[in-house]
């Protein structure tokens, strides 16, 4: 059973490393757009591709009010609540069959 609970700890690493990647670059992207008004940017335009592989299937649901764009909060809480709920889950199954 140690295998599976190695797997599991791997998975919930893996995952906790992608949930932080992408709250970093949803943040970036933010201060990115505040700071740099040029798009074209190489490496906004980096920073913005990744934040909206999360970004994109909010903003769906949710359009901007107005002028102001509540999605990378929204996404971000979502993040922290997977990584709270989720990722903390799955450490414990792989301690537990460890």
């Amino acid at each position: 059973m140690f295998v599976i609970g190695n797997l599991l700890r791997a998975i919930a690493v893996t995952l906790r490393s992608f949930i932080y990647i992408e709250i970093v670059s949803i943040v970036i992207s933010v201060i990115f757009s505040w700071v740099m008004p040029y798009y074209y940017h190489p490496v906004r335009r980096f920073f913005d591709s990744l934040s909206s592989l999360v970004l994109n299937p909010i903003r769906r649901f949710l359009p901007p009010i107005g002028s102001i764009d509540i999605s990378p909060m929204i996404a971000i809480f979502a993040l922290l609540f997977l990584d709270e709920f989720l990722v903390e889950t799955l450490f414990d199954l792989a301690v537990r069959l460890s």
